[in-house]
Order: structure tokens, then sequence, then C-alpha cells
């Protein structure tokens, strides 16, 4: 049954691309990686594999804007270099990037330490929807940057004097060299019978094989930000796997057999 985010996703895509053929960049704001994902999938569907480049602020931002190309400035890249790096789209599409994507730094006090709920919390407490937001980066447990619109920078600036009880400083921010996405793993090292879901979630969760189908079944599980319900789905690393209650966990690899034919899995876990 198709969703009805996915029909909305899908009517504003179209007339992206519809903007696009006119001869004009089109972007569509902040969007989820399970909606980036769908935006590729629609496009690459369309034939525009050549068109589109997702940009959050930094090269591994989880949120990111879509910018669709014309077929001037796609006919430009190819003429000029096979593949055209971040920094040289970014440059290319100066004023187009400049609005869609800008940031600011949070700077607390020091009377406590700040979480990334804190910021977020703090964010969404002015009236904010998520949707319109970037990624939140927390650079240590005083400082955070908030990848958000243009438009919405001297908001930020002007309103947001707290996060949770702590007193801050908004500024709006370039990122430089002392920049971290801030996100942190815990290195995962098991063994599973065969790359089945069911299997992979029982090592990932410390679960028995039957719990782990559960949950499963129960609408628990994504696989690359959609919802997965078939337990004996073979998954092929690397693959992000989210478990309700359990977290996030980036499946990195298949290392070989043991003696007993069982795979060595490698894994991360946000946390």
């Amino acid at each position: 049954m198709r969703s009805v985010e996915k029909d909305l996703l899908e009517a504003r895509l179209e007339d992206a691309v519809r903007r696009c053929e006119s001869g004009c960049v089109a972007t569509l704001p902040f969007l989820t990686p399970r909606d980036r994902r769908r935006a590729e999938q629609y496009l690459l569907m369309h034939g525009m594999r050549e068109q589109y480049w997702f940009w959050g602020g930094y090269p591994t931002a989880e949120r990111a804007c879509l910018f669709l190309l014309p077929d001037y400035l796609t006919a430009c890249l190819s003429a000029s270099v096979s593949v055209c790096s971040a920094e040289e789209l970014c440059a290319l599409l100066a004023e187009e990037v400049a609005d869609a994507v800008a940031c600011v730094r949070i700077v607390g006090s020091g009377f406590r330490n700040l979480t990334h709920r804190d910021f977020l919390g703090s964010v969404l407490g002015l009236g904010l929807e998520r949707d319109a937001l970037g990624d939140v980066a927390v650079q240590n447990e005083h400082e955070a940057v908030l990848f958000c619109p243009r438009t919405l920078v001297p908001f930020l600036t002007g309103e947001l004097t707290k996060v949770a009880s702590d007193t801050v400083r908004v500024k709006e921010y370039t990122v430089g060299e002392d920049f971290t996405d801030g996100k942190h793993y815990r290195a995962i090292s098991d063994t599973v019978a065969a790359p089945r879901l069911d299997c992979v979630i029982a090592a990932l969760c410390n679960l028995s094989r039957e719990a782990a189908q559960t949950l499963i079944r129960n609408g628990a599980v994504e696989v690359e930000f959609e919802e997965e319900d078939r337990v004996d789905v073979s998954l092929e690393p690397p693959v992000t796997i989210s478990a309700r209650g359990y977290g996030r966990f980036i499946l990195r690899a298949f290392e070989g057999e043991t003696r007993k034919g069982r795979l060595r899995l490698r894994a991360d876990q946000l946390v």
C-alpha cells in the first residue's frame, strides 16, 4: 500500500522535475534518509541519473537537500570532468546552495553538559518542524552545529537563547577543519549462521533468533531506512539497519567463515 508520505514526496519530485526541465535548478529542502532513498529511486526511474545531487552541508550529512540540475549544467559538467567533487558542485551552485544549506553554531555557557536531544528539543520548542532542519552535529558537551535553510538563520540567532537549562549563544557558522559529525560508534563482532535478517538482528541486538523474528514481523526493523518484515531477506554489506528499542547499526562486512561454517560479522552501533 502506498503511503501518503510517499505520494506527497513524488508530487514534490514531479514539480521539481518540471522546473528542472524548464531550465532552472530545482531544490527540495532537507530530506530524511528514507525520503532521500525514495527520491533517488524515483529520479533513476525517470532517466535523471546524471542530474541530481544531494548536499546537507558536509559530505556525510544524514539529512540532505536535493538539487536537480538542468541539461545545460550537466552538459558543462560532462564536458569538463567525469566526476565533480562536492566542492566543485558547491561552487557551481553557489547561490542555490547558500540559500538551501546554511548553519549556525550553538554554544552553551558550560553550566551543564548538553546532548543531541537537548539541542534538538530546544530548537523544536521554538515551533519549528523537524522536516525544516538538517543535521544537528554535536561538537562537544557544550556546542553543536545545526544545519538549516538560510531563511532560518536570523530567527535562530535571535530566538534560541536556552538549551535545556543552559544559556546559549547562536551565531552563523562556516564548516571548517574543526568540524565533526558528532557520531560515535561501538564496534560489534559476532558470528551468524547465515546472512539472513533474523540472524543478523539476533546478533546485533543480543536476542534469540525467535525474538528477532518477532521484532521483524512486528514492523520494528528497518533496512536502509525502509521497514522490512521479511525475516529471511539476505543482507549485503554495507547496510544500515535500525531496530526499535535497540538502536541503529551499520553492518560493515561478513568476513569469511569459522571452522563450524558460521559467518564472521563485523558491525558498528551508533551510540
